[in-house]
């Protein structure tokens, strides 16, 4: 009955994958934000991709129920990995082998629900069962008019706060090796040339390409920070480990925490320093398992190890219970400041723990409610650390949601909220209503930049200044870069990093202000030599032109605190208006020559040409999908058919 049953199943699931049309799109990719159109409509995905979905977990889970397929369904992470996110097969068959234990974990919870299990995978497919990703945080009611002491300067000139994010340290970079190679991460002894010689040297110090950044650099980095005077402390962001996620060790990720520890210490030797969590100190990367997951799965081991980095700058008893528990603490910094250092992990939308119950992991907003409750409470100001921006793809949106929420409801107490992750030099504005951008500025999010090169960057870190007691706001800050073109890719000599801007003085900001930076945001929309400099103090290098898509999700950016488009109404043209397609081809004011007309405008015949090609890759994908499937599947029914008879 079993064998026939599956069987059916089986057939069925053939059908479909035989009637799929060839352009409806690439039905495995999760998380594809590019299957959007120009004009900001979806592509027409049939509701036979999603059907077809919900029919395979009924024939794995028929067959899986006889406890035969676990290894088989690491085999199908893999193929899908390798054949629909064009990951070299070796890689993925580590990932693969990386996550098996929580790949089987999760898929064992939701095998029996088709809905939930397809809608991990395909934004088309709905759950019907019920959604965890529909939560909202219990916030208290406002204080009419909250009291808060202005607290006495310490000193006259302003606190000065160093903030390295991003760092992705290297331990095989290896100088004179190929930096444009065809792997995910260049620059190693063995990474293959496109061709029989190598295209580019990487650097001694680095190279701005598909490459990590070397310890040498770090230290010589510290060495320059020391140069500029007084840091009062230190704030470290999160993502320590290369970009080579699949060779990922627990043992590896600690080696590197206490390395950087160590040079830290070495050249600040009585500076405080404060680490928050990045994703990719999980292991397996962005993987940070809820208190709802069995033991063995969780990060208990790194929640440790940032208690042995914290703890002697941790006074109570509750904060060192929270480290041990979630990853985040509270300190307190000085009289009337409190950092809270906050585990976005909890928010990797890659964290596939979340996909069995996505409802505030671990009380994580919930207890940082309760902090800031406290803190309004004892009339003191609060800075936040931590790593992915809500406003991010990386992020969970019903995670974002509450936590913009959060940012609204205490905005008094609130005076900063460090980031990091996306590499690039940026802040975000956040509003009144969450979801209108012409109602008040209420705070700002300052997203540091990368030490990393990691794509294509330039290396860098932030200097913050801060006033010393009063409101405790942040009054201006200063981004250094290492210029690695300007050096050359050989010399070995120490180089000097060099102010990139100051951001009171760059674009010419009263103060740093909410409102200050929202009257920014029109600059850099409306002037070409505003936008062209933060073009490049984001990116830290001359050459990088940004338009059409870059420079629409750009100034996106700069007012989407969560995943609501409505944020970016006030560009000239929203994505989900007819005229995106010109507002990706729109002229900034003041371009009058050719050469930007021809870099932003686009022919009929060119747009025809890209919806060809694009029409034709849906269609190779498709015609991969139905033919490696389907031979897999067949593969493995006769096997286990064979299995039955024995």
């Amino acid at each position: 009955m079993l064998i026939m049953q599956t069987a059916n199943c089986f057939i069925l699931f053939c059908v479909i994958l035989i009637v799929l049309p060839v352009n409806s799109g690439n039905p495995l990719l999760a998380n594809d934000i590019s299957a959007m159109k120009d004009d900001g409509s979806t592509l027409n995905t049939d509701s036979a991709v999603c059907m077809a979905c919900k029919m395979t977990v009924i024939f794995f889970r028929s067959i899986y129920e006889q406890n035969r397929t676990r290894d088989s369904l690491i085999d199908v992470a893999a193929f899908i990995c390798q054949y629909f996110t064009r990951r070299e097969s070796l890689i993925c068959y580590s990932l693969a082998k990386q996550f098996r234990e929580e790949l089987l974990y999760v898929v064992e919870k939701l095998i029996l629900q088709p809905d939930a299990l397809c809608s991990m995978f395909l934004n088309d497919c709905s759950n019907s069962g019920m959604d965890t990703s529909i939560w909202n945080i219990t916030l208290p009611p406002k204080w009419p008019d909250p009291k808060y002491p202005t607290y006495p300067a310490m000193r006259e000139n302003n606190l000065r706060v160093l903030h390295i994010t991003d760092l992705h340290l290297d331990p095989d970079y290896a100088p004179g090796s190929e930096a444009n190679c065809s792997s995910e991460l260049c620059c190693h002894a063995q990474s293959e040339s496109n061709g029989s010689t190598i295209m580019q040297k990487s650097g001694y110090w680095g190279t701005p390409a598909v490459c990590d950044i070397p310890y040498r650099t770090v230290e010589n980095m510290l060495q320059n920070i020391q140069k500029l005077g007084k840091i009062d402390y230190i704030l470290v962001g999160g993502d320590y480990e290369s970009h080579m996620d699949w060779t990922y060790t627990k043992e590896d990720h600690l080696k590197t925490i206490r390395n950087l520890s160590a040079v830290l210490h070495k050249y600040f030797e009585n500076t405080p320093i404060y680490w928050t969590l990045g994703n990719h100190e999980g292991v397996p990367v962005n993987s940070f398992a809820p208190h709802y997951i069995p033991e063995k799965y969780r990060p208990q081991w790194l929640y440790d190890e940032l208690l042995l980095l914290q703890k002697p700058l941790l006074s109570d008893l509750k904060s060192i219970e929270s480290v041990k528990y979630r990853g985040c603490y509270t300190a307190q910094l000085y009289p009337g400041l409190r950092l809270i250092s906050l585990n976005s992990g909890y928010c990797e939308t890659s964290n596939f723990w979340l996909r069995i119950n996505e409802t505030d992991p671990d009380g994580t907003l919930s207890w940082l409610v309760m902090e800031l409750k406290q803190a309004e409470h004892d009339g003191q100001y609060v800075h936040i650390l931590s790593h992915i921006p809500p406003g991010d793809n990386e992020c969970l949106e019903s995670w974002a949601r509450n936590y913009y929420k959060i940012i609204a409801r205490f905005s008094k107490t609130i005076q900063a909220q460090f980031f990091g992750h996306i590499h690039v030099d940026s802040f975000t504005v956040f509003y009144e209503n969450m979801n209108d951008d012409s109602s008040k500025p209420i705070n700002v999010l300052y997203a540091a930049p990368s030490v990393t090169t990691f794509k294509h960057l330039n290396p860098a870190f932030r200097i913050y200044e801060i006033e010393p007691g009063i409101n405790y706001r942040v009054v201006n800050f200063h981004t250094y870069f290492l210029n690695l073109t300007k050096i050359g890719m050989n010399t070995t000599t120490s180089p000097v990093w060099e102010l990139l801007y100051s951001a009171k003085e760059e674009y010419g900001l009263n103060d740093l202000s909410p409102v200050s930076w929202d009257l920014l945001i029109n600059k850099i929309i409306y002037e070409k030599s505003i936008y062209s400099r933060f073009v490049r103090n984001s990116i830290r290098r001359d050459n990088f032109i940004c338009e059409r898509k870059c420079r629409y999700n750009l100034l996106c950016n700069l007012r989407k605190g969560h995943h609501n488009m409505t944020l970016c109404n006030h560009l000239p043209f929203p994505r989900n208006s007819r005229n995106f397609k010109s507002y990706l081809s729109y002229k900034l004011p003041g371009t009058v020559d050719n050469v930007d007309k021809t870099t932003l405008t686009i022919t009929k015949q060119q747009q025809q040409q890209q919806q060809q090609q694009q029409q034709q890759q849906y269609a190779n994908i498709n015609m991969l999908l139905k033919k490696k499937l389907r031979s897999y599947i067949l593969k493995r029914f006769f096997q286990l058919f064979l299995l039955s008879q024995n």
